[in-house]
């Protein structure tokens, strides 16, 4: 299968790299049987997708993929904790040389455009590297960086006294957080934001011309992250230019998808370089994170973020997740989703769960479900039930009833089906 690979990496550290997550994992010593470490390169890891690659599922085997240094508490690290697309948490761990990359991922963009700014963060608090841990990527330049509570976002007089009291010149949240704020926050508050910092949905043209139209002033940083990587990489949004994505310390394998459906986008391998000398908590080569790529011209332009997930605010609701809770019940036998996303008739995203049973309705069955996915997926709990931001409807009916009335356009998955325009 045809691919590209991309990001500006030195191959000696990529071998480093290697050498260092065989010699401490049992998992990438496996996978890299046969294979001469002194010779890798680049495109070595397009060419051995099938062999050498990692999915999100295989985090949960600590035990061998691990390193030595974090199994056995050898240096000091910490621990970020992620909802799971099986309802089990993915355990990220990170060191200190996990935060120096943050900062060189970050280092080329955040000197020139961050600064002198006075950024106003609106990132949950919510164990995620790409919220807790970007500010370790902005502190090479000089900002003054103000947590603003994540209530505010439905406190209106208060956030309204909070940046004009901070008098804030950028903003740093979730694309969703990002959008409604640009709707309703007052005029000469928005005409005061220079920059942008958001990430963690898709972002197309339409949401970022609406976000830069009530934001005149200000430029889109449009940032890839994860927690498994940190600050993959970023894109610069003007009013007008769009420029591809750029990556640092990151090495980048597109493989062209086999889905019909996205046949103009390629599958996503994210392989995690370290500089030779330093211990990362987490080795990744062809990390398949599900996310899928727009190229044009060998260029990354957009990047859909996992086609098998609904965005309720700054959560994630993966349709695996799903399945695995509602398979537990012997008599429910399908379900699907209709999906009422972010738009300008929609502010708040709404998604209704329904459930197909046969024979009897299982007594309780909505509330059980609803109280699994919130135990399974804490910032869908937190989006639903705390900020307000989305709502979630579990509805069961009889089987032969799950797909009467669906709305025409199905999503991303035959399960999906989306009410209204997807943006």
């Amino acid at each position: 299968m045809a691919g590209i690979v991309l990001g500006d990496i030195n191959t000696n550290d990529l071998r480093y790299t290697a050498e260092k997550a065989c010699e401490t994992t049992e998992f990438w010593k496996e996978k890299f049987m046969g294979t001469n470490i002194d010779e890798l390169t680049p495109n070595s890891l397009l060419s051995a997708t099938d062999k050498v690659f990692i999915t999100p599922h295989d985090l949960y085997n600590t035990d061998k993929l691990w390193p030595t240094y974090i199994k056995n508490v050898e240096i000091f690290h910490g621990v970020m904790r992620t909802s799971g697309t099986t309802g089990d948490p993915k355990r990220v761990p990170f060191t200190h040389d996990d935060k120096k990359r943050y900062r060189r991922q970050a280092r080329s963009w955040a000197l020139e455009y961050l600064e002198g700014s006075i950024m106003a963060s609106f990132t949950a608090p919510l164990p995620s590297s790409s919220g807790v841990f970007a500010i370790e990527g902005f502190s090479d330049a000089n900002i003054r960086y103000h947590q603003i509570p994540i209530q505010y976002l439905r406190m209106r007089d208060a956030l309204i006294k909070e940046l004009r009291g901070i008098k804030a010149t950028g903003i740093f949240g979730l694309t969703a957080a990002v959008y409604n704020l640009s709707l309703t926050l007052p005029e000469d508050i928005r005409n005061d934001i220079q920059l942008i910092i958001m990430g963690g949905e898709t972002l197309t043209k339409e949401l970022a011309k609406v976000v830069l139209d009530n934001f005149p002033n200000a430029v889109i940083f449009d940032v890839f992250a994860s927690t498994e990587d940190g600050l993959t990489g970023y894109r610069l949004i003007t009013k007008k230019k769009v420029t591809p994505f750029t990556f640092s310390d990151s090495l980048i394998v597109l493989k062209q998808t086999k889905d019909e459906e996205y046949k103009e986008y390629h599958e996503i391998y994210i392989t995690k370089v370290m500089k030779e000398g330093e211990l990362t908590g987490l080795p990744l080569f062809n990390y398949k994170i599900g996310d899928l790529a727009k190229v044009v011209d060998g260029k990354i332009v957009n990047v859909i973020r996992e086609k098998d997930t609904i965005s309720l605010a700054g959560a994630k609701l993966h349709i695996d997740q799903v399945m695995d809770i509602v398979h537990r019940y012997p008599s429910l036998i399908d379900f699907v989703i209709i999906y009422h996303p972010l738009s300008p008739e929609n502010p708040k995203p709404k998604a209704t769960i329904r459930v197909g049973y046969m024979g009897e309705k299982p007594a309780g069955v909505e509330d059980e479900i609803r109280e699994l996915i919130y135990e399974a997926n804490n910032p869908v709990r937190y989006e639903v039930e705390e900020a307000k931001s989305s709502e979630l409807k579990i509805e069961a009916v009889p089987a032969k009833e799950v797909r009467k009335n669906l709305p025409q356009k199905p999503g991303k998955t035959k399960r999906i089906f989306i009410v209204g325009k997807d943006i």
